[in-house]
């Protein structure tokens, strides 16, 4: 991914069973983009197999390409998107290459 200026941001790496279904990735990303909580509206979807009883994270492409910009107001400076920064069990992270 680039950044304003050509910097590279780094990928998001998806660890699919961290993840334990709570949605707050979806929730942050609805509601930063929208003020609304509307996983709908996410760019990123938990997707759950019943059958498996397990969760996985699916960014969209769009999340893929280029760095969205929400950022945790905490961390206004440091580039990390609100997706990764609200996961509580590192399903999301973000991989230095």
């Amino acid at each position: 991914m680039q950044l304003k200026g050509g910097e590279k941001m780094p990928n998001i790496n998806i660890i699919p069973e961290n993840c334990r279904g709570c949605r707050r990735c979806e929730v942050a990303c609805s509601y930063s983009s929208s003020g609304a909580i509307n996983p709908r509206l996410a760019g990123i979807k938990i997707i759950k197999v019943e059958e498996k009883g397990k969760h996985y994270p699916v960014l969209n492409q769009q999340c893929f390409d280029n760095f969205c910009g929400k950022v945790h107001r905490k961390e206004q400076g440091e580039q990390i998107p609100l997706c990764v920064s609200t996961c509580l069990f590192d399903a999301l992270n973000l991989e230095n290459s």
